[in-house]
């Protein structure tokens, strides 16, 4: 038998190790047209393919590019942000 998958409660969602690109749009506030655009142009940390057309972001990975983008005063491209978490183990320098 199958049956559907249910749809997770936000709270949980909030809490997901993976983010889809809704909640990267969210996050970011901005439409799911300008994060692809972003995505192609190197602007994302580097996503996740599950499977085919299916994209996720860790979580984690997310906040510590937001957080070091933001004490650098714009978003790090792909290639930067690569370089510097590669620097500091993943980790942005304090």
């Amino acid at each position: 038998m199958i049956t559907q998958a249910k749809p997770v409660p936000a709270d949980e969602a909030a809490d997901s190790l993976l983010i889809d690109a809704r909640e990267l749009a969210r996050l970011l506030s901005v439409s799911l047209a300008t994060l692809h655009r972003m995505k192609s142009a190197g602007k994302l940390p580097r996503e996740l393919a599950l499977s085919r057309g299916c994209v996720r972001w860790r979580r984690e990975t997310v906040e510590l590019w937001l957080s070091a983008s933001e004490r650098e005063g714009r978003l790090l491209d792909r290639k930067t942000w690569k370089a510097l978490s590669e620097n500091t183990n993943g980790r942005p320098a304090r």
